[in-house]
């Protein structure tokens, strides 16, 4: 929650204007700088796919920003993601705990859906405070035998939208003006490559415009005073013209135009318009809901000014410029965006290994910074995939989203694999975008109250009514260590905050009375939050471009899905013991060895001290916790998970963990796969809730259970259907390989990916992630399995 840095630099075109307005300018920094005095988050979620079938899951990755470093937050804990039918009612819903600035989850494609679109959300209680589309918001498809295709014989190519829009808002007569281009179809969706020109009252061509493949692009002319232009192109064998109606008699127009390193800021009038603004003063101001500047103009001595600004002057991402007139109000606005300073990577080629049906993937990223917070998300799918079509990627999601107001069609396409090309087009894009997500009504009169507050966890508030005690005591949770409480008895409540409970973990509470002795307490708790907050602000979005076929029977898609979990041909194929099975399904995903526990080995195994002793040198630290040395001198010691949380701070957590909640360990000695934390290898250790739950009836233990309105999900394993065939039509464009929520790059600046490539030749890696110092990946790769 720090204080934002506020760097006033106020230009001067004309000396004349240098002691203009000062007290505006005043008003401008006092008025900004209220607006953005509180910190913002920005997230964004990884979604497995965009298209799915009942029977399939949704995996999921979340990422929480710091709006301003665009780095991972810190201190994000508690990410709501939602989905909802487009009644905007909440299908389903759940509290995901990210650490570090990333989580995972899972949706069940259950019976509560049917064919249709549907929005997932992924966002904070924060998040609400503010107008701007901080929050993360993308449609998704369900598609079943009722799904309607969208064929290209309806109307959907039939009524087009062409949209010939000034840029910064306005175009006056007798100068040159440039008119972002926007031609789409009924449903919002650019139509591409579509060639045309301008032509005035003789049908005189005055200019010619291309779109690009998305339906953006631009074209510059001067109209005259007393022409009408229209635009003319061809599309499907017909001529179609839109006129331009938009053009102005007097006003301002602002341009903005990019060399190697500086812009070129260009404000100019007609002579029409000079005679009556020529003593009015203007104010300039460029920001990125950060850092503010202010240039002051007037139009005294000319019609046209010019000044050059330093690319290094400005900030990556969106730079908003905005003219107010002599009234203080603004007229004009313009988004430029910077790519400089925008840290992205991208990866070499793919070093391929097959064994028997794994493959093994080695992705090589040089430039990256090696970190052990790092996280790269990856979705798995056949090359001739239909099923992801995600507008927006971790880049765009994060530098463009937050700053705009409108829908931007496959926003990703101008941050994916950077050239001179996307630079263009989307400088383009900017000019056909309007005004931006900051208002300036806003910032001027209503700055954030903060009404919501940012959530840390779970909190609970409880009050001792019907007791002499005065001191209870919190059993330890998934996440959270015990705690002791000392009441005052004039003071008959005690709170705690930061709990991180899992699913259905109670809250349990004992009370020790004067004598020692523990009891069941009669307290009653208060907790917060208790229910899904519902998000207001909206992001525009674009409904689905694509057509799908009818699924003529869904049941014969697959042999085990989520739906029914129950392997079919279990009784004919499979004839090992359900142990080894599961063995066999947990060695899918991990690079060590599986030691699954049952009742017997937790009856022998005394301690997890004992148990270690096998792989590693087993010792007591300072503090009473044990410690693990290789028994191979200057091998550093292993990374200890305790169900997928890495123990930073030793291992007293193990000391106290009952051997009864124990489900599995997994020993990974060569930590191959675990990137930069896996140079000692690593020791992964599950807990089983059941166990845990049948631990907490020991009549023994004397405690209340309450139970918390709202709880995190925990990050459980992603299930994959099992389909009837791999070879199909249907597989190839909507079926899933597998999907990889956390991974982190080995010493090397290597990401290893295993997975099993069910006979698929070509391979589509999706990859979405981020660093500590902010550097992104997002990209695809496309790998051939020969």
């Amino acid at each position: 929650m720090s204080k934002k840095l506020f760097l006033t630099i106020v230009f001067t075109i004309c000396c004349s204007c240098f002691f203009y307005a000062q007290q505006f300018q005043d008003s401008l920094i006092t008025a900004f700088k209220a607006y953005t005095n509180s910190p913002r988050e920005t997230t964004y979620a990884h979604l497995n796919k965009s298209v799915f079938i009942a029977g399939e899951t949704i995996g999921f990755t979340a990422y929480a920003f710091d709006k301003k470093t665009k780095k991972p937050s810190l201190t994000t804990s508690n990410l709501y993601c939602v989905i909802e039918d487009q009644n905007k009612k909440i299908i389903q819903s759940k509290l995901i705990r990210i650490t570090e600035g990333r989580g995972h989850g899972l949706f069940n494609i259950d019976s509560l859906f049917t064919a249709g679109e549907y929005t997932f959300k992924a966002y904070t209680n924060w998040q609400k405070n503010f107008d701007e589309p901080n929050f993360y918001s993308e449609i998704i498809e369900v598609i079943d035998n009722k799904t309607i295709s969208k064929n290209k014989d309806t109307n959907l190519e039939s009524k087009i939208d062409a949209q010939f829009l000034p840029e910064s808002g306005h175009a006056i007569n007798d100068v040159s003006n440039v008119f972002g281009i926007v031609i789409k179809n009924n449903l919002g969706f650019g139509i591409p490559n579509i060639e045309g020109h301008i032509v005035d009252d003789k049908k005189n061509t005055i200019s010619n415009f291309k779109v690009n493949q998305l339906g953006i692009g631009s074209v510059s002319f001067t109209p005259k005073e007393n022409e009408t232009y229209t635009a003319i192109f061809n599309h499907n064998d017909k001529i179609l013209s839109y006129k331009i109606n938009n053009i102005e008699s007097k006003g301002i127009v602002l341009s903005i135009k990019k060399t190697a390193n500086k812009v070129i800021l260009n404000i100019k009038t007609n002579r029409a318009t000079h005679k009556t603004i020529k003593k009015n003063k203007y104010t300039l101001t460029i920001h990125n809901g950060e850092v503010l500047k202010i240039i002051n103009f007037d139009f005294t001595k000319q019609t046209e000014l010019t000044n050059l600004i330093n690319i290094s002057d400005l900030k990556p991402g969106v730079n908003i410029f905005t003219v107010f007139d002599q009234n203080n109000k603004p007229i004009l606005e313009r988004l430029f965006f910077k790519y400089a300073g925008l840290k992205n990577s991208n990866s070499n080629l793919a070093t391929i290994v097959k064994q028997e049906d794994t493959i093994i993937a080695t992705i090589s990223y040089k430039d990256v910074f090696i970190s052990n917070e790092s996280n790269f998300s990856v979705s798995i799918l056949p090359a001739q995939t239909k099923a992801y079509n995600h507008h927006h990627n971790i880049i765009s999601s994060t530098y463009l989203q937050p700053y705009i107001k409108g829908k931007v069609e496959n926003a990703k396409y101008y941050f994916t694999d950077i050239n001179n090309q996307k630079k263009y087009d989307l400088n383009n894009l900017l000019i056909t975008q309007g005004w931006s997500s900051y208002n300036w009504f806003n910032i001027f009169n209503n700055p954030p109250k903060t009404n919501f507050v940012f959530e840390k966890g779970i909190y609970f508030k409880a009050t001792a009514n019907k007791t002499e005690s005065s001191n209870f005591i919190l059993l330890p949770l998934h996440y959270n260590k015990s705690a002791t409480y000392v009441v005052d008895k004039k003071n008959n409540t005690f709170e705690q905050q930061n709990l991180f409970p899992i699913n259905n973990e109670g809250i349990k509470i004992i009370e020790l009375n004067e004598k020692g002795k523990t009891t069941s307490p009669k307290l009653y708790l208060q907790f917060y939050p208790s229910k899904i907050p519902i998000i207001e602000n909206t992001i525009t979005l674009l409904n689905s471009k694509y057509k799908h076929p009818k699924l003529v029977n869904l049941k014969s898609v697959f042999i085990e899905s989520n739906l029914n979990k129950t392997q079919m041909l279990e009784e004919v194929i499979i004839k090992a013991s359900k142990k080894q099975v599961r063995i066999d399904q947990l060695g899918k995903r991990s690079w060590g060895k599986i030691d699954l526990w049952d009742n017997k080995k937790r009856y022998v195994t005394p301690n997890l001290a004992a148990y270690f002793s096998k792989w590693y040198k087993v010792g007591k630290g300072q503090y009473g916790d044990i410690t693990l040395t290789s028994f191979k001198p200057g091998v550093p010691p292993p990374t200890v998970f305790l169900d997928g949380m890495p123990l930073r701070n030793g291992l007293s957590q193990l000391t106290s963990l009952s051997m009864n909640i124990i489900d599995y360990v997994e020993i990974n000695k060569s930590g191959l796969g675990e990137g930069i934390r896996g140079a000692g290898g690593t020791i992964r250790i599950y807990t089983d809730p059941s166990a845990r739950l049948n631990e907490s009836n020991d009549k023994t233990q004397r405690y209340t259970n309450y139970t918390p309105p709202l709880t995190f999900s925990d990050e459980k394993q992603f299930y994959k259907p099992i389909y009837a065939t791999y070879k199909s039509a249907f597989y190839n464009q909507y079926g899933i390989i597998d999907w990889l929520p956390i991974n982190s790059l080995n010493y090397n600046n290597e990401l290893v990916l295993k997975f099993k490539s069910f006979s698929v030749k070509n391979i589509n890696l999706y990859i979405e992630g981020v660093t500590d110092d902010g550097t992104f990946i997002s990209e695809v790769k496309t790998i051939n399995i020969e």
